[in-house]
């Protein structure tokens, strides 16, 4: 099989992936708490919180493909014969998703005083990334989880930048 071969191989099996983790994603939403409904559980409260733009998800996952050979065909033999490590096909991913508009939030919690929600396409980005290099989003101190939020939310970050990051958390974090 030809390197050609090899990446669409690749990332046929990134794409089925990565909507299988954001579907593993969506369900587990229901589990924070709404402050406006007396902390009780979204799942619970019987409202929808947000809608999940399918035709977004599908045109990231193939933006994140794009930059995969982007930086495969720029990059070549200065990476190995393979693929970009880990760490900076999550950074990848964790760039794309949380800069889509793949969530969109329901006009009751997108004009709630609380904004319980108004992160959770950070944090969707954040948790399918983890899973990606497979550390589990709690392992994660919440100190990290919310300034990596924080920074994709307020700050100017690449993927270039997030790639290091999360290189780190597979060396430091990685479950042996």
């Amino acid at each position: 099989m030809n390197s050609e071969a090899k990446l669409d191989d690749f990332l046929h099996k990134l794409e089925g992936i990565l909507i299988k983790k954001y579907n593993q994603c969506v369900i587990q939403s229901g589990k924070f708490t709404c402050k406006a409904a007396s902390n009780q559980e979204v799942a619970s409260i019987g409202k929808y919180v947000f809608h999940v733009n399918l035709i977004s998800l599908k045109k990231t996952i193939d933006e994140i493909e794009k930059d995969i050979r982007f930086i495969m065909m720029r990059r070549g033999s200065l990476i190995g014969p393979s693929r970009p490590s880990l760490g900076k096909i999550a950074g990848v991913i964790v760039y794309r998703f949380s800069k889509s508009q793949i969530i969109n939030l329901y006009e009751g919690c997108a004009s709630c005083k609380y904004q319980c929600a108004s992160k959770l396409a950070y944090e969707f980005a954040i948790r399918c990334a983890l899973e990606y290099i497979n550390i589990p989003y709690l392992r994660i101190p919440q100190e990290i989880r919310r300034e990596l939020i924080y920074s994709l939310a307020l700050r100017h970050v690449n993927q270039e930048t997030l790639g290091l990051v999360f290189d780190t958390m597979v060396h430091h974090y990685k479950i042996v």
